[in-house]
């Protein structure tokens, strides 16, 4: 049955690949009508999302930004669906790297990159960065249950020339590199949940009580390796701008806890330029700091 459900997937996306781009945009404003009026997929997650982030948004522009986030949300589903048939060439017009020397020039001094993004714009067109940069690019995935999506997920990311691997198992990986002394780039979704027994830290992420994953900071002290934000622009439908902003060189001499701050300060400020790109459906503030603070209360009790 999984397999079935491969083929018959795979059959699909490929024969929306062969469509011209106006046709797969029209498809995806129907995609939006079914999802926004009809199924109402995570309506109240969005809402609820966006409420808290904009507490002075009346309803009417709650409603217009859940609105445009829903057209875009179809519009990354159905572009990471066909991008697996994209040629090289084609891929680099769906997407633009403003400054890929800033990374190159890291390279050239032997440092590894860390590069932080987040759930904004299209990510998953990052596979190509390999096509523009002289690091080898590692890519970090969750793998899935069935193995047949899986090796489709991980041919996709892979076929420009980048490796994948399992967060798990990514800072073995890191350190197997340093040591052979070869310098490469992993990308880290920086607004990634944690579980709720792996949090260590908080911040303030639009203005919420948010905790962070720590490992981006950590792995960048232990490697000494520059920490790098990916910026992300849409001008225009089906186009995206990548923008490479420097957090830090010298990890060594910020304070702890400092690389996490300015990449969340970077996201947060992205975000409120242009807040419908960001996936407002994951439920980022599912954790509360209050019920944190009184569980830490009595387990130290």
């Amino acid at each position: 049955m999984k397999f079935l459900g491969y083929i018959l997937t795979y059959s699909l996306v490929w024969m929306l690949h062969l469509l011209p781009e106006r046709i797969l945009y029209l498809i995806s404003d129907l995609l939006y009508l079914l999802a926004y009026y009809v199924v109402g997929y995570r309506k109240k997650v969005v809402y609820n999302n966006l409420e808290k982030a904009f507490p002075d948004y009346n309803q009417p522009e709650i409603r217009r930004t859940a609105k445009r986030f829903y057209h875009h949300l179809c519009d990354i589903m159905l572009e990471s669906a066909v991008f697996h048939f994209y040629s090289e060439k084609k891929a680099l017009k769906k997407i633009t790297y403003k400054n890929p020397e800033l990374l190159n020039e890291i390279h050239r001094s032997g440092k590894h990159v860390m590069a932080v993004v987040g759930h904004y714009g299209n990510w998953e067109y990052l596979s190509t960065l390999c096509l523009v940069t002289d690091h080898p690019f590692i890519g970090i995935y969750k793998p899935l249950k069935n193995k047949y999506f899986d090796q489709m997920v991980v041919r996709n990311r892979t076929r420009f020339g980048a490796n994948v691997t399992p967060m798990e198992k990514i800072a073995r990986l890191l350190i197997d590199y340093n040591n052979r002394k070869e310098p490469v780039l992993t990308v880290f979704l920086g607004d990634q949940r944690p579980m709720f027994h792996q949090i260590q830290y908080w911040t303030k992420f639009m203005g919420r009580d948010t905790p962070m994953y720590l490992g981006t900071e950590k792995l960048a002290r232990k490697l000494d390796a520059a920490v790098v934000f990916l910026k992300f622009r849409k001008p225009k439908r089906g186009r995206y701008e990548v923008e490479a902003e420097l957090i830090c060189d010298e990890p060594g001499r910020l304070k702890p806890y400092e690389i996490t701050e300015r990449h969340v300060c970077i996201l947060e400020e992205m975000i409120r330029e242009e807040p419908a790109y960001w996936l407002w459906s994951h439920r980022r503030w599912k954790h509360s700091y209050e019920k944190f603070q009184e569980l830490k209360a009595s387990h130290s009790g």
